[in-house]
């Protein structure tokens, strides 16, 4: 296949033929053309045939990723958004041996997957402000999208300049060559796999080079660079993709919403990696998916198995263009990993699939231990008896009334919803009847809306009151863009305090176990909402042992940010408690697994009890952060890599001109 070739030098027509000026006499396709490539055979097929096939397959793979991407609901389909990025790459890969207009293909491309994932979202559609944050998050979508198809676009260039490095080192017997692959006169670029038809096809110069050389280059020009190293090489487009979301987990309006890995969270083997390198390693194993999967041919587009299974349904279909079998089939391209690089892949995802399923029993049947003693049952332990009282329209009073009923009844922990209280009401300990309170140690943590020094602008707070006191104030920190243009954002992350529960005893000591409480102190500390998208918040609250949170989602969104949220849970080891409108009301330990989830509405009140367990030291709370900024770092340094590589080529070729060597290296541009 010599359309890479052709496309880089610029020597395709409009009509797929290569403009040489030179043709065979039995035929309108010319024999061979002259350029700083070499002497290289062209129209080994019809090459209108072969730009025909491109682009139908350029079709097919761009039908079958929007179709993934209409589907790929990170939390519902969490196997669609692995591999949509694997066709991502795929299609662009097609795109770097196609002669289609670039605007075309790759523009065309980027519009086409960046409607189709943002039409998932579409349930915005209520009102003004949705409608406005809908298209603030289509923005981010094709920003997003834009960015992933240059890193794609700068991995299939490394790869095909890999095809032009092995074509050029390969003498007209297929041998490579003692002068370190730079292309000789005597070259053809063919090799031992090319068909008998192209090894007999004539060559025939159309320029002349004076092949007496005054000196020879050195071998060392023709080296690879380290990315060009097969076994870095496929490196790139993961390093590349997790840096882009890695600067979106920290700086976009966002967050991690929306990321490939975000519906991961229930597949139980991969999801307890993020306790060690978080859940940005999730997005760098879903990219070197990607690369693996499109680098080894699957989808390649190149003759693999993939692109063979597209052409027959579309010849099914009577989509078909003229030909046998020959020539609308290519050779089976040959695999862009090699093999330690590939058995390195297999190791992490085994490993990782064996770390998570061993973590996830672990207190719960490992080793054959009895039902009775695991964390998540209620024996053994003390469970916390919470109630969720979500927002009653417009009514203060109703809300109030509901905690005091249940401090009556004893509840450990009383939580409300997401701007429970959205008037402009004073909330103060002394609204709340502490005196008739059925557990003396309860804790209440209202929500509402409180000014500040800005006119026209509020926080969105939460707080912790006992006995009549405030033991800590929250103030949320990423309010949702549009959605709440009034409210300001806090200048604290969340942070641990000192709270002192007293649950009723799980082996009462006399019959009357009503008075048999046994005092349980648990680090806390409160976010709402939003907040659990960004993982960066929660590193001062990694020591906790329990976290609170409290939300308000509307239409479908919030079943999988309940989702998304049990990523901090296993990132920093603490159990979750939430209480949403809207949404999933429910807790989580710190293993990720659900204690309870139960969905609420408006005006609602939901009683659980849920086992509190202490926080769990994880790796990623200490260190396993960084991961994602060693991405970061790594990726200008690259791109440094590419562009220098780039001018040295450059400069290769002119020295090779002036000179007058006849040993010039092919230049294929990153």
């Amino acid at each position: 296949d010599m359309s890479a070739y052709a496309d880089d030098s610029g020597f395709l027509s409009e009509t797929g033929n290569v403009d040489c000026g030179v043709t065979d006499s039995n035929s309108h396709c010319p024999t061979s053309y002259g350029n700083h490539h070499g002497n290289v055979p062209v129209c080994p097929i019809d090459s209108r045939l072969q730009n025909h096939r491109r682009r139908r397959q350029l079709l097919a793979l761009l039908a079958i990723a929007s179709t993934i991407s209409l589907f790929s609901d990170t939390s519902y389909l969490p196997i669609f958004a692995i591999f949509q990025p694997a066709f991502f790459l795929a299609y662009f890969r097609a795109c770097s041996r196609s002669n289609i207009h670039w605007c075309t293909k790759y523009i065309g491309g980027w519009i086409v997957y960046s409607v189709c994932r943002a039409f998932p979202a579409s349930d915005y559609f209520y009102n003004d402000n949705r409608i406005v944050a809908y298209v603030l998050g289509l923005a981010v979508i094709f920003f997003v999208y834009g960015a992933v198809m240059i890193a794609a676009t700068l991995q299939c260039r490394v790869w095909l300049k890999d095809d032009a490095r092995v074509a050029s080192s390969l003498d007209a017997d297929g041998n490579v060559e003692a002068n370190g692959g730079l292309l000789s006169s005597r070259d053809n670029g063919l090799s031992e796999d090319t068909p008998r038809e192209r090894q007999d096809t004539p060559m025939t110069p159309t320029t002349t080079l004076d092949v007496s050389p005054k000196a020879q280059p050195s071998n060392h020009m023709s080296k690879p660079s380290i990315l060009d190293r097969p076994n870095v090489s496929p490196l790139i487009f993961p390093i590349l993709f997790t840096t882009i979301y890695q600067l979106l987990f920290r700086f976009s309006p966002i967050g991690g919403a929306g990321n490939p890995a975000m519906g991961l969270s229930q597949v139980f083997g991969l999801r307890q990696v993020v306790s060690v390198l978080g859940e940005i390693f999730l997005v760098f194993w879903i990219g070197w998916l990607s690369s693996i999967i499109v680098g080894v041919g699957f989808i390649l587009g190149g003759g693999g198995w993939f692109d063979n299974f597209i052409n027959g349904i579309l010849n099914k279909l009577c989509i078909c263009i003229k030909g046998n079998d020959s020539t609308t089939h290519l050779e089976q391209e040959k695999s862009k990993i090699p093999r330690f690089h590939l058995y390195t892949f297999y190791f992490v995802t085994f490993f990782m699939f064996v770390y998570g399923s061993a973590r996830e029993l672990v207190g719960r049947g490992m080793y054959l231990q009895p039902i009775q003693t695991w964390s998540t049952t209620q024996a053994g332990r003390s469970p916390l008896r919470v109630s969720c009282l979500t927002r009653v329209e417009s009514s203060t009073d109703a809300i109030i009334k509901r905690t005091n009923e249940r401090l009556a009844s004893g509840d450990d922990l009383i939580v409300w919803s997401e701007a429970a209280v959205s008037e402009n009401v004073a909330l103060t300990p002394d609204l709340f009847d502490w005196e008739n309170s059925g557990n003396a140690r309860a804790v209440v943590v209202p929500t509402s809306f409180k000014k500040t020094e800005n006119d026209g602008l509020v926080y969105n707070t939460m707080e912790i009151m006992q006995n009549g006191l405030v033991i800590a104030q929250y103030s949320k920190n990423r309010p949702v863009p549009v959605m709440e243009p009034d409210v300001l954002g806090g200048k604290s992350p969340p942070q641990s305090y000192g709270v002192t529960f007293t649950p009723l005893a799980s082996s009462p000591s006399d019959d009357d176990a009503s008075n048999d409480r046994e005092p349980l102190n648990l680090a806390t500390s409160m976010a709402i909402c939003f907040d659990f998208d960004f993982p960066y918040l929660f590193r001062q609250a990694s020591n906790s042992d329990l976290v609170i949170g409290a939300s308000w989602y509307w239409a479908s969104i919030g079943n999988s940010f309940w989702n998304h949220n049990i990523f901090r849970a296993i990132e920093n080891g603490f159990t979750m408690i939430k209480c949403a409108e809207e949404g999933i009301t429910g807790g989580v330990d710190p293993y990720g697994r659900t204690l309870v989830a139960i969905p609420s509405l408006m005006n609602e009140v939901h009683v659980m009890e849920i086992p509190v367990q202490k926080g769990i030291t994880t790796f990623y709370s200490i260190l396993g952060w960084a991961f994602g900024w060693i991405c970061v770092f790594l990726s200008p340094l690259m791109l440094f890599l590419l562009m220098l590589e780039r001018i040295r080529k450059e400069c290769i070729w002119v020295c090779c001109r002036r000179h007058n060597y006849s040993d010039i290296p092919p230049i294929v541009s990153p």
